[in-house]
């Protein structure tokens, strides 16, 4: 019985905590985001198109997150500039990879895509398609 209580418990907890965290966020219009979001994935993605968007708060700053027609996620900061590109379980568009990035995956990993880059400091946090993670310094970026 403590058991069962002590999980619903912190079952209510977690609830609580995810819908503070996220009273922040706020559905947008994808005619509203910045005309810099709006050409990344007209340029990145041009055969899908904007499922919804939001915005919400970090301690950088406002965010734009964007979900495409296929669930490909792309988290871009207040300024326009891409943070995070999810695309689950498709390539990363090639033009995103800098070319150092690059040619170290063909040359470790050639079996391989990028399916999530993510900006982290001063370098990038990959996820392979066999869901591998590396991580690039600022010296691997190009």
């Amino acid at each position: 019985m403590k058991k069962a209580i002590s999980t619903v418990f912190s079952f209510v907890q977690m609830m609580t905590r995810t819908t503070t965290e996220n009273k922040s966020d706020k559905m947008i219009l994808a005619k509203n985001l910045p005309m810099a979001v709006k050409s990344f994935v007209q340029q990145n993605f041009p055969k899908r198109s904007i499922a919804f968007a939001a915005t919400g708060h970090t301690s950088k700053g406002m965010t734009y997150v964007v979900t495409l027609n296929d669930g490909i996620q792309v988290e871009f900061n207040e300024n326009g500039s891409w943070e995070k590109v999810d695309c689950k379980t498709w390539s990363i568009p090639a033009n995103l990879i800098p070319t150092n990035i690059e040619a170290f995956m063909d040359d470790f990993y050639p079996c391989t895509y990028i399916v999530k880059m993510e900006k982290a400091g001063n370098g990038c946090l990959v996820t392979l398609s066999n869901l591998f993670t590396q991580k690039f310094d600022h010296l691997h970026m190009a």
